[in-house]
């Protein structure tokens, strides 16, 4: 009998070590979960602000300002919670408990990475291009650019001339440098679509296809519209032979 109590004690504290180890890897998986949240920040922010009404000047301002402090606050968040968790299983946090418990902290930035790029690329773009593409886009000679150079402080950004290349129908593929948010590529698209004299649009990751009448705009125009922190480079342009 006594051995039998033994083993049975013994199974139910070793199930329970196991319950223990689980759950405190569970805890740092929502660490990551929640850095990541927090990183993607600057990504949803936006949505969230065209579909409020705010404008999609104020709201792509709102992305460049918080890009960089929306993923380092998302990382500084991660660690937090990381040595909350060894605190409060240790009872102290210092050097000795986080060397003991080191490969909590990778796992956790493992998780944080995986799920900003789930949360980014795979329910914040689908979700952009939805919202930006519902959106009534009117046509001006420079689109949105003087919105946004009042928005951004960057009143040189509006010192575009237009010169139309005369030249009709044109094709010109670009690859947009700088995107890392699921939110920018649709909002940059929203923005060339504005532009009077643009045909026809289609994004896909970094690469943008723009069709437009250069008897009205210019290649000049649609670069402009592209502005810091993004850049943009021609991988082709060609006239359209109808």
């Amino acid at each position: 009998m006594d051995l039998h109590w033994h083993l049975l004690v013994g199974k139910f504290l070793i199930r329970m070590k196991k319950t223990k180890k689980t759950k405190d890897k569970k805890n740092y998986l929502w660490a990551g979960l929640a850095g990541a949240f927090t990183a993607t920040t600057c990504c949803i922010a936006p949505v969230v602000l065209v579909l409020l009404g705010f404008g999609t000047a104020f709201s792509m301002m709102i992305m460049h300002q918080f890009h960089i402090i929306s993923i380092v606050s998302g990382v500084i968040l991660v660690l937090l919670v990381s040595l909350i968790i060894v605190k409060r299983k240790s009872g102290v946090c210092n050097i000795k408990t986080m060397s003991q418990n080191w490969k909590v902290f990778p796992l956790a930035i493992i998780f944080l990475v995986l799920s900003w790029a789930f949360i980014n690329y795979l329910i914040v773009a689908p979700v952009a291009g939805m919202v930006y593409g519902n959106l009534e886009v009117e046509k001006k000679p420079l689109g949105n650019i003087k919105e946004m150079a009042e928005e951004m402080s960057m009143p040189k950004m509006a010192d575009v001339e237009i010169v139309p290349e005369m030249e009709g129908e044109k094709l010109l593929v670009l690859e947009i440098e700088g995107i890392y948010c699921g939110s920018c590529g649709p909002a940059i698209s929203y923005d060339i679509e504005s532009i009077l004299g643009v045909l026809w649009i289609e994004q896909s990751g970094s690469i943008i296809s723009v069709t437009y009448d250069s008897d009205i705009t210019s290649k000049d125009v649609i670069i402009a519209t592209i502005h810091d922190p993004y850049s943009a480079k021609i991988i082709s342009e060609e006239k359209i032979v109808v």
